[in-house]
């Protein structure tokens, strides 16, 4: 169990992490930025976290994590065909929305090509992929059919996607509903 002075520095080292993704610089902020937000020592800092990009993958993991239980809960509680596709649906709507929130770390090049980034989007395709086979029950789809719309369903909420329309975090995401909509069409194509 981690003593509650622990647990409230790391708190603060998350929020400052936050904060200072939030401003137009290039790349993620520097460890001393994070020192300097925080308010703690340099020392306490380091002993948390030992470079930026654990920081980055912790901070994006608590967030990932929470939506993907979320969806996983949602998935097993479904009783119908219906109820699977509405999960899917607000999966993705939520997944986006996490993705926009959190843009301005998540299309920086030191996040695309790391690992937890990687697998956020992995665990995404999985949740897109599982409904899919639910919602497809009976009736068996063929294995590169299922990843082809597994793959299209999920980009609809992925990082990359949001950024190539010119969304930020500080906007509305007006088309959001729209284009998983679109993406969730295929399903009719192929169930029906």
């Amino acid at each position: 169990m981690a003593r509650s002075d622990a647990v409230q520095n790391r708190q603060r080292i998350m929020e400052a992490f936050h904060r200072a993704t939030r401003t137009d610089q290039p790349g993620l902020p520097t460890m001393s930025d994070i020192v300097k937000h925080s308010g703690l020592g340099r020392g306490t800092v380091y002993r948390h976290f030992p470079d930026i990009g654990s920081l980055a993958f912790s901070f994006m993991a608590v967030g990932y994590e929470a939506l993907f239980d979320q969806t996983r809960n949602a998935l097993r509680a479904a009783r119908s065909k219906q109820e699977t596709r509405a999960a899917l649906k607000d999966h993705l709507l939520r997944y986006r929305a996490y993705s926009k929130e959190h843009l301005s770390i998540l299309i920086r090049p030191e996040c695309i090509l790391s690992d937890g980034y990687i697998l956020a989007s992995t665990s995404n395709r999985h949740t897109v992929r599982r409904a899919l086979r639910d919602i497809a029950a009976p009736k068996i789809i063929e294995p590169i059919l299922l990843e082809t719309m597994s793959d299209l369903i999920a980009r609809s909420a992925e990082p990359a996607n949001i950024g190539v329309s010119n969304i930020t975090f500080e906007m509305d995401d007006t088309i959001a509903e729209t284009a998983i909509d679109m993406a969730l069409t295929l399903i009719d194509h192929v169930v029906h």
